[in-house]
């Protein structure tokens, strides 16, 4: 068997997500708030996509997310709007992360100990990448088939593909990561995988234990399958966000395998719909203006999202002040 090189950090562990600010006019404003920086974030990236395009037929798909949140419709205090449920939506990309995450997490943690399985070959150009996600997919099918039969071990899990981007060399780094468990069996899926990819390095594979009790833990899988930055944040541009879009049309992004298969998939949210109690019950159609807010004919804003970000810069400046003179006094 192949000599596996294990993490030295042999726990999983996570990022959180938003923290909650106490001045807000509740949750709900809050959400809103960050809807508005999400779809900016999303529009700043269709629009470079639609311009890196060749054949302009293919940008339908992507002004389909321009309209995604882009009218709320308010009824009373209930305020309901349409959702894209594009991969390259930001706002659909959350939403379909809690959907998973909610329809596969406790299956998933009745399996007993977890590993989280990282899988990967080598680079390639834009024109053999989707080649390439087939044929990962095809393979690690065959691996899960050979331990069945061969070593008696039936795998219960699910798989995430996960596109990344060498700005350097101009290459895209497609590879997998799961969920599963038993650990022999993660073991054995490493050991196959490198005998159906004999280039691909034995360092760049990963197996390490879950911790199980941290409920964050389902969120990195469940996220989105292109991390769209480089490793500085550096946006990707158009022409590669489409190349990594395209290569997964028509895909299973995620894919459960054994007992995790009975899971009935999570139905698409098609609607959001939010209530808010710091706006007048009404009757109302609310536009997004671009500003990371939406707002009325008359102009009223829905979330008043610079008065948002100046209040957010004095308490993070607050916070880190304070901070600094709990440090330097103790």
């Amino acid at each position: 068997m192949a000599k596996i090189i294990k993490s030295r950090n042999p726990t999983h562990s996570f990022n959180t997500l938003e923290t909650t600010l106490d001045w807000v006019g509740g949750k709900a404003h809050e959400k809103q708030y960050y809807k508005g920086i999400r779809k900016a974030k999303t529009l700043t990236k269709i629009y470079s996509i639609i311009d890196s395009l060749t054949n302009q037929d293919d940008s339908k798909k992507y002004w389909k997310t321009y309209h995604c949140n882009n009218v709320i419709i308010q009824q009373g205090n209930t305020f309901k709007s349409s959702l894209c449920r594009k991969r390259w939506c930001t706002e659909c990309c959350r939403i379909k992360t809690a959907e998973l995450t909610n329809a596969y997490k406790q299956p998933i943690l009745e399996l007993g100990a977890l590993y989280f399985v990282t899988l990967t070959t080598p680079n390639v150009t834009a024109n053999n990448l989707r080649k390439e996600i087939k044929r990962m997919i095809k393979a690690f099918q065959l691996i899960k088939n050979n331990i069945r039969k061969t070593y008696k071990i039936k795998i219960n899990g699910i798989r995430k593909i996960e596109i990344t981007y060498n700005k350097e060399l101009n290459t895209y780094h497609p590879h997998f990561h799961l969920i599963q468990d038993n650990a022999h069996a993660s073991d054995l899926v490493l050991d196959l995988w490198l005998n159906q990819f004999p280039k691909a390095k034995s360092v760049a594979q990963d197996v390490r234990k879950i911790d199980t009790n941290n409920e964050q833990s389902f969120i990195e899988l469940f996220k989105y399958a292109t991390k769209e930055t480089t490793k500085d944040g550096e946006q990707y541009s158009g022409e590669v966000l489409n190349n990594i879009y395209a290569s997964i049309q028509g895909l299973r992004i995620y894919q459960s395998y054994g007992s995790i298969r009975k899971v009935k998939e999570p139905i698409e949210k098609e609607i959001d719909e939010l209530t808010f109690t710091h706006i007048q019950t009404q009757d109302e159609i609310w536009k997004y203006n671009q500003q990371l807010d939406w707002d009325t004919a008359n102009g009223q804003l829905l979330t008043n999202a610079i008065e948002m970000q100046k209040r957010i810069e004095i308490d993070k400046e607050y916070k880190r002040k304070y901070k600094y003179k709990q440090l330097t006094s103790n």
